[in-house]
This record gives C-alpha cells, sequence and structure tokens, in this order.
C-alpha cells in the first residue's frame, strides 16, 4: 500500500510542477530559481532577516551560495534590499522591495491556483477536506518541530534529513 501511495504522489508532484513550469513560462523574464523563491518567500513570511538565517533555512546551501543567490536577487533583479545593522555591523539585514513584494505574491497566487485546480480535479469532498487538513496539520507540525531553523543548526537539519519520519509520527495527532 505504502509504495502505491508514494508512486502516486511522485506522479502527481510531477505533473504539479509540469503546471508550475507552464505557469512560470509567462512571468516575463522575471523567474526564479527554486532558491530564489525560497529567500523571497522567506523574506515575505518574516518581513527581515539576516543573511544567516536565510543560510539555516537552506542546509543544502553552502552560505556562499546562499550569499550569492542574496546579491543576485539585490543587484541584478532588484528584488531584495540589504542593509548593515548600525548595532552589529557583521550582520546584514535582508528585506524585500515592491518589486519582490510583487513577484513572490504572484509566484504564491499561483501555486494557490495549481492546488485551487488539483482540489477539483480530485473532487474532495467535505469530510475528505477535513481529513486531509489534519494530515496536513500534522505533517506542518512534524517539519516545524524537526526542522526550525531558529533552533537547529545546518548539520543538525541534514542529520534529521536521514531519520525515518513515519516512526516518529505515528500515533501522532
Amino acid at each position: 500500500m505504502t509504495k502505491d501511495i508514494a508512486k502516486n504522489m511522485r506522479e502527481l508532484w510531477f505533473r504539479m510542477r509540469l503546471i508550475k513550469a507552464r505557469q512560470e513560462e509567462q512571468l516575463n523574464g522575471d523567474g526564479l530559481s527554486e532558491r530564489e523563491s525560497l529567500i523571497l518567500e522567506l523574506l515575505y513570511e518574516k518581513q527581515r532577516m539576516t543573511v544567516s538565517q536565510l543560510a539555516s533555512a537552506d542546509p543544502g546551501a553552502s552560505d556562499s551560495t546562499i550569499s550569492s543567490t542574496i546579491t543576485k536577487l539585490w543587484r541584478d533583479k532588484n528584488m531584495v534590499t540589504k542593509t548593515i545593522s548600525p548595532q552589529n555591523q557583521r550582520n546584514t539585514y535582508i528585506e524585500l522591495t515592491q518589486k519582490g513584494v510583487e513577484t513572490i505574491e504572484s509566484y504564491i497566487k499561483m501555486r494557490d491556483e495549481r492546488f485551487r485546480t488539483l482540489f477539483e480535479a480530485i473532487n474532495v469532498t467535505e469530510s475528505e477536506k477535513e481529513v486531509l487538513y489534519n494530515v496536513l496539520c500534522r505533517a506542518t507540525r512534524f517539519f516545524n518541530q524537526r526542522y526550525d531553523p531558529a533552533k537547529l543548526t545546518n548539520k543538525e537539519i541534514l542529520a534529521n534529513n536521514s531519520k525515518s519520519a513515519l516512526v516518529e509520527t505515528k500515533g501522532a495527532t
């Protein structure tokens, strides 16, 4: 049974990625890499973050990769601002520009459209929506606890990736 779910999830994810690619083709040259969109969305949620906080949120990327991505968003795309902290000049704060806000809001809108399309396609009933909502909330809590970048180092996050989620969430509600 688990293999069938995993296979179906992969197939569904692939089709959702195809829709995403088609949507992003229409952005008139403002396409973003996954890392760029992740950074913009984090900033959209948090308003302002340091380079270190952004690096902690993406454990698979080196600090230099995050720094160069931020520089590209700042210098080339004008989507973020960089401000050195007057209290501690080792900290640089990153915030969205109006263009960055508009761009990430466009990406969020496209993602919401993809999910609406998905739910229309599978014709989810009200009782199924309730079950799905509870499962998604449980998954979100799990990932928030396990991967909270404010609490974990990159090594700890990567180590958590190798642990089985099924064992730890068994019996959780």
